[in-house]
């Protein structure tokens, strides 16, 4: 078992096949990342879902950045978080565009994926 760990001022990124004992302590490490993707304007769904699947003990906890912004998912009924991965109902094309990054976060550090852009067409 490899274990990696970052400090508090660093910010990691790792994104590999991870197997460990769930009771043994570690960072985050990503199962899944979000992938880039173009929504459909004239979609019937409605709802935009970027993964983000996290493992960590202490469980990470996981929040977004659009373009380098945090997503306030308190503020906008639109935005949630499920399971790590951010739904957002009634994507609007002027609010919604760009680069999302899943930060996961416990006592042993903080991991950010890479980007994923959402794109509508």
């Amino acid at each position: 078992v490899i274990l990696w760990f970052c400090n508090c001022i660093k910010t990691c990124h790792i994104s590999v096949p991870y197997n460990t004992d769930d009771n043994m302590l570690h960072g985050p490490v990503f199962i899944q990342e979000p992938n880039s993707m173009i929504f459909p304007l004239d979609s019937e769904e409605n709802k935009v879902k970027l993964n983000c699947e996290v493992k960590g003990n202490p469980k990470p906890t996981i929040r977004w950045k659009l373009n380098g912004t945090n997503v306030d998912v308190g503020m906008d009924y639109r935005y949630s978080v499920v399971g790590g991965s951010l739904l957002i109902n009634n994507p609007n094309k002027t609010q919604d565009i760009g680069m999302y990054q899943c930060i996961a976060t416990n006592s042993f550090g903080t991991i950010v994926s890479r980007e994923a852009k959402l794109q509508f067409a």
